[in-house]
């Protein structure tokens, strides 16, 4: 087989360094990698780790496709969007890390965590879920089986949901907060050090990420899109993501059984260990308290990721092996 030539998009991002890292430690058959900066970083980068090297970085206005087999999309926005489009049939299998196609597109949307193969009508475009969407539906799949209808709760998110530049300002505001300064505002308005924020929409409405993860869900368990009602918000931290989940349908030993059986999930009979900070550099998703819901209603659990790992590094090797496995890599193969 062909070594792979493959190209990360936002190489200088938060979820990009994490690809970087996992691609240099991974046993895929790579040959060159390639990386290039996001439009909006905010501070200029001329090279990224890779390994026990460096990669020079190059900006996204001089993308080239040359003979990629694969281009990883690790930033959201406009520029990564329109890249995208504009790949579709040249060659590449595009992977969007950072939901810069959702909504633009009818790509098909894979879980790496629980496909087994890449959808039959996969083009050259596919989609991973978001974080909070990549945790929820880790936890909702297995329980497809058992009986689950319906899934609510809440997913807090770290600042790093924002980019690099919201980690850098949140890091500012807690200095300025403890030295009595005059806090940076700008991209938390109202500041997020010590604080919670939850997603700014009118009331009464859902906001488009909220519909957007339940969407994700459905694509992942067929779970009907309106029987999935999770709020969003974010938290003062920097990385790992915690959630709150009642999941209706099911009795507590089902979803103890089917939870500890499914790869990529493991249970925590210790509390104190289901926090965000404990699980940092990891692509499992940790669950625990499970209880019955006092009116009869299913069951609660609590579960926790990091937020660049699984849903970001993991997710983008699992996607790259499913592509060799089905055929659809090395670049021209099937």
């Amino acid at each position: 087989m062909s070594p792979l030539e493959i190209v990360v998009v936002g190489a200088t991002g938060a979820v990009g360094e994490q690809v970087l890292t996992a691609l240099a430690r991974s046993d895929l058959p790579l040959g060159v990698v390639r990386a290039y900066g996001s439009a909006n970083r905010s501070r200029r980068v001329d090279e990224v780790a890779y390994g026990g090297e460096t990669l020079p970085v190059e900006p996204i206005s001089a993308f080239e496709v040359g003979r990629a087999d694969a281009v990883l999309l690790c930033a959201p926005g406009v520029a990564s969007a329109r890249l995208a489009a504009g790949l579709v049939g040249r060659g590449p299998l595009v992977v969007d890390l950072g939901d810069a196609t959702a909504g633009q597109t009818d790509a098909p949307l894979v879980h790496p965590g629980v496909a087994t193969r890449l959808p039959p009508e996969t083009g050259d475009l596919v989609r991973t879920p978001g974080p909070a969407g990549w945790l929820v539906g880790a936890i909702a799949a297995p329980l497809a089986e058992v009986g689950l209808v319906g899934v609510s709760g809440t997913v807090l998110l770290p600042a790093t949901r924002y980019g690099r530049g919201a980690m850098e300002e949140l890091g500012q505001q807690v200095v300025a907060s403890l030295t009595s300064q005059d806090p940076p505002r700008r991209l938390f308005a109202e500041g997020l050090a010590f604080d919670v924020l939850a997603e700014d929409t009118p009331e009464a409405e859902w906001s488009e990420p909220e519909r957007l993860l339940a969407d994700e869900v459905h694509a992942v368990c067929a779970l009907a899109p309106e029987r999935v009602a999770v709020s969003l918000g974010t938290g003062p931290w920097f990385a790992g993501m915690v959630a709150s989940l009642h999941l209706r349908g099911v009795e507590e030993e089902a979803v103890a059984t089917a939870l500890g059986e499914a790869p990529g999930l493991k249970g925590l009979a210790a509390t104190a260990r289901l926090r965000p900070r404990a699980v940092a550099g990891r692509d499992t998703v940790w669950w625990g308290r499970l209880r019955a819901d006092p009116g009869g209603d299913g069951v609660h659990l609590w579960a926790v990721a990091d937020n660049l790992v699984g849903p970001g590094a993991s997710a983008a090797l699992g996607v790259l092996r499913l592509a060799l496995s089905s055929g659809r890599l090395p670049r021209g193969q099937a």
